[in-house]
């Protein structure tokens, strides 16, 4: 309908009910498309705004895992972690050897890590690509630390020496390691000063 057309229809001396139902005739589609929209538009910002933001994420990679302890390790992390923003969370994430493998190896590409339990044989595996972080805890004694030949400083600890991990099945016995290509340094140095350790990094591969 035109502007002309709708002046029309506004100046004529049809009642106000007329009026309507000549405008709502011509126009009640645009009006739904409309109001779909802006409840659409609504949905999708309020679902932004609740977004989780990850602010510390372990995960771990193991030929066996138990997912039922995911949910209470997280709950651990952020006991200890304490995130004071809106929506921030500290994740735990367990990966088992197989077809789930592949959503490992993409989000430690697109640093989605913090820290990683891996089991010996994994640890040696992804040691040999010089992508993760050498670091260096107060109190450790030198047999305490997992230093590839290829690494000039540790790059690993075993499970044990973190308390958080206690009582879990799954964290038994593996390599605690961080990746080079992390974002959130500040939150690692956090994580382990509520282990009771100052951490140093050294970066990747010297």
């Amino acid at each position: 309908m035109s502007k002309t057309k709708v002046r029309e229809i506004l100046n004529s001396d049809d009642t106000k009910k007329e009026k309507f139902e000549y405008l709502w005739g011509y126009y009640r589609w645009h009006v739904i498309f409309s109001v779909l929209a802006l409840f659409f538009v609504g949905y999708l910002f309020e679902d932004w705004m609740n977004r989780p933001i990850t602010v510390f994420h372990v995960t771990v990679l193991a030929p066996e895992v138990v997912q039922q302890e995911a949910p209470n390790l997280t709950d651990d992390l952020n006991d200890l972690l304490e995130p004071e923003g809106r929506n921030e969370t500290a994740y735990a994430t367990f990966t088992a050897h197989g077809q789930t493998a592949d959503r490992f190896v993409a989000q430690i590409t697109a640093a989605e890590y913090d820290v990683i339990l891996m089991n010996q044989t994994d640890f040696e595996e992804y040691a040999a690509y010089d992508n993760m972080m050498s670091f260096r805890l107060t109190g450790l004694s030198e047999e305490d630390y997992y230093q590839p030949d290829n690494y000039d400083e540790p790059i690993g600890i075993d499970s044990s020496q973190l308390s958080v991990f206690d009582g879990y099945e799954t964290t038994k016995d593996l390599v605690v390691m961080i990746p080079g290509n992390t974002q959130r340094r500040d939150a690692i140095e956090d994580f382990f000063k509520t282990q009771g350790y100052e951490i140093e990094f050294f970066g990747t591969n010297q």
